[in-house]
């Protein structure tokens, strides 16, 4: 029913041609159900037997399906320049701890160390220029053991870079090196966790650059002082206003930014083993004025460090703009979760099949996405998602759910995915005027589950006559 945008994705790397229409399938359903729980997904027992075989099939395993991924994703870019966003998540499966048992090396303990369940590292690609999301570049999967020791008793800090969990972020940074084409110039961008000395020193060359938040205040060389001070030093060279989304400590408001950078040579940590004494690297402040900060909530302050070389405000600005998409790689991790596709209320008894369910509802959920993004992008056209019979349907939707007054009309080009992707939205209940702000990602999946069912209604019934 579906447009199966997956088709050929698993061509080369699942050998057998019943599991790559397997799995084709189970995307689609994924996407028509909006749930990764197996007895949720399908209706009929032949079906969940059909997925349950799939996902405990050892002629494949998530390795496969995350090389399909990556390759969709780089095929799919058409730019010279992206993004590549990282970040970690956990995924935990505590109320089925007992049914995976200790000796599954596929799970560990996460959280507080007690907690059964795995990590995920996913690298997001997308446009600097928009919000178009190409796909996955990376995405690494480990997890912890049960019987290893604290960071204090295995001398953590002392351990080379390599053998430490951080260095995912540069095995991250060094895969989407390789995957993406030679030709495509990389900004590499990640949170606190991301700010480590050894990733300056190995990650960067002429086509890849880092773009992180400061973590701590770093020593600069030279007795030059302290890295936070030295920028709260510099002029404010300009500002602009931004719009906050809301999370747990602030409402949705317009902020004004003030922005600082200079050049900063940062020293090298006292444990770090290697030749490198220093990094030269562009520090920039971007600090939220006292006139648009309330005074019950904490103003926006970013410190970023990148190897962007920064000669003007325009330049600040940017980098900080693209710092900024961050928040993406954290909407995709809610898709997936509690409000999103559920991964973490599967039952599956096996490490192995929960990370095989987790990659192909990443796919699942990075459609979603796309259709969400598509409302500030009116170029893509329908027809990249939907079938012309999903899109006769579309039209008979918006027949309902448009409102009489022009603010109430659906504002984009016919046939656009942005034309549908805002008749989804109204079907799951937003209101459709501008000034309440754009549907967030889950009323987008709730709105593409209910057009789901109501579809296959609709072509039952046209396909009587």
């Amino acid at each position: 029913m579906v447009k199966n945008c997956f088709s050929g994705v698993y061509d080369g790397f699942i050998p057998d041609k019943r599991i790559r229409t397997r799995l084709e399938k189970t995307i689609s359903d994924l996407i028509h159900k909006g749930t990764s729980v197996v007895n949720k997904l399908v209706d009929s027992h032949t079906e969940k037997i059909g997925i349950y075989r799939m996902l405990s099939n050892d002629r494949f395993d998530y390795t496969d399906l995350l090389k399909a991924s990556h390759k969709k994703c780089v095929n799919a870019i058409d730019v010279e320049h992206v993004l590549a966003i990282q970040d970690t998540t956990e995924f935990n499966y505590q109320g089925i701890k007992k049914k995976l048992g200790n000796e599954d090396r596929e799970i560990g303990p996460t959280g507080i160390n007690t907690i059964a369940g795995y990590f995920c590292h996913p690298v997001l690609v997308m446009n600097p220029n928009s919000n178009a999301i190409y796909g996955m570049s990376s995405a690494i999967f480990y997890n912890r053991d049960w019987d290893k020791k604290n960071k204090n008793e295995r001398k953590y800090a002392q351990q080379p870079i390599e053998e430490k969990e951080s260095y995912r972020w540069i095995k991250a940074a060094e895969q989407t090196k390789e995957n993406i084409h030679p030709s495509v110039k990389i900004t590499l961008i990640g949170d606190r966790e991301s700010d480590i000395f050894e990733e300056f020193c190995i990650v960067p060359n002429d086509r890849v650059n880092l773009l992180v938040r400061s973590r701590s205040d770093r020593n600069l060389t030279k007795g030059d002082g302290k890295l936070y001070a030295t920028l709260e030093s510099q002029p404010v060279t300009g500002s602009y206003e931004i719009q906050l989304a809301s999370n747990k400590k602030r409402a949705v408001r317009k902020a004004k930014i003030e922005i600082k950078y200079c050049q900063v040579s940062i020293a090298a940590p006292s444990n770090y083993k290697g030749e490198k004494k220093e990094v030269v690297l562009w520090g920039i402040e971007a600090r939220e004025c006292k006139e648009t900060k309330p005074n019950n909530e904490e103003g926006v302050l970013w410190r970023l460090l990148t190897t962007h070389e920064i000669k003007n405000i325009e330049q600040d600005i940017e980098c900080v703009s693209w710092y900024k998409k961050r928040w993406f790689i954290e909407e995709l991790f809610r898709v997936i979760k509690t409000k999103g596709f559920q991964i973490e209320s599967s039952q599956l008894a096996s490490g192995l099949k929960l990370k095989k369910l987790l990659v192909i509802t990443l796919e699942a959920a990075l459609h979603v996405m796309k259709l969400k993004l598509s409302l500030t992008q009116d170029e893509c056209l329908a027809t990249s998602i939907f079938s012309e019979e999903e899109q006769d349907f579309i039209e008979v939707l918006q027949t309902k759910v448009e409102g009489e007054t022009l603010k109430q009309k659906n504002p984009y080009p016919k046939k656009s995915l942005a034309w549908a992707a805002w008749t989804i939205a109204r079907i799951a209940g937003w209101t459709g005027y501008s000034s309440h702000g754009p549907p967030g990602y889950i009323t987008i999946k709730e709105g593409y589950d209910r057009f789901h069912l109501q579809l296959e209604g609709y072509l039952l019934f046209k396909n009587q006559f």
